[in-house]
């Protein structure tokens, strides 16, 4: 069996998981073998908060580090398209999430009027609006 891991986190992701395991084997430990004294607890306690706190910093960074190249992408592409302008060469990684978002508008589209085209009764009139259930009182 091949293992592929890829490691494209920071370090403080990693080191966190680390303290983490730590921490949870020496609970783990500390209650098979009646090692919960106050000073103890308070160890255990440190190495959790250290690890989750590097655990929760990496990730975070990561996410913003993400969501922010693709919202730089997009901007260069909606400049692009206000101005008119064709998208440079540099811009393609732009094209292609447009292009990944016109095909999802497709594909909703495409399920909108599979749902529409569901909510038809046997008379052929609609029984709501845009595909919902729709009942209507009297009042």
């Amino acid at each position: 069996m091949k293992f592929n891991f890829k490691f494209n986190r920071d370090g403080n992701y990693y080191f966190g998981l680390i303290l983490l395991v730590v921490a949870s084997i020496s609970i783990l430990w500390a209650f098979f073998f009646d090692g919960f004294d106050p000073e103890d607890f308070l160890v255990y306690f440190l190495i959790y908060a250290w690890g989750f706190t590097l655990l929760l910093k990496s990730d975070t960074e990561y996410r913003l580090n993400r969501l922010e190249t693709t919202v730089t992408v997009l901007q260069t592409r909606l400049d692009a398209i206000e101005t008119g302008d064709l998208p440079e060469a540099d811009s393609l990684e732009a094209l292609a999430a447009l292009e990944a978002l016109e095909s999802l508008k497709e594909e909703m589209e495409v399920v909108d009027e599979e749902v529409n085209s569901e909510a038809k009764d046997e008379s052929g009139e609609r029984v709501g609006e845009e595909g919902g259930c729709f009942t209507q009182n009297d009042d």
